[in-house]
């Protein structure tokens, strides 16, 4: 029997996984713009995507608590706690309405010494465990017959 809420959470990991595919995926618009401002631009859009990335990630990671799921491996990233809580307030400065253009809460994340593989390894280490506790391969090569 098919574990509904782990599908559920799975549905949330896939949202975020979607935004990792295009993160670095490249803006083809001729703005007009000076070449700096247009390469300001690109990187300002890859910026703003990987934000949505990483509070989404949250959102995984807060319903995979929730739920009391183990993986050994997750856990152990879970069990740094700085990044996980600054996580949560970069989570918070996206999606929630602050005055201040660069939150002092979504920078905390972004300070922290290695966030940026910290949060790598998070996506895919809950890839790893949504394709063992999932069928999802039995489920894609039923699709493809």
């Amino acid at each position: 029997m098919l574990d509904s809420k782990l599908v559920s959470l799975h549905k949330h990991w896939i949202t975020a996984d979607a935004i990792k595919q295009v993160v670095s995926a490249p803006v083809d618009e001729e703005t007009g713009l000076p070449e700096e401002l247009q390469e300001l631009a690109k990187y300002h859009s890859m910026f703003q995507r990987l934000t949505v990335l990483y509070s989404l990630l949250y959102i995984v990671v807060e319903g995979y608590r929730e739920l009391k799921y183990e993986n050994k491996i997750i856990d152990d990233l879970l069990a740094n706690e700085d990044f996980v809580d600054a996580l949560r307030l970069f989570r918070n400065a996206i999606f929630h309405y602050q005055k201040q253009p660069i939150p002092e809460k979504a920078m905390k994340f972004l300070e922290l010494t290695e966030s940026e593989l910290w949060i790598r390894k998070l996506h895919s280490s809950f890839g790893a465990f949504f394709e063992k506790e999932l069928p999802i391969g039995e489920t894609l090569n039923q699709l493809k017959a």
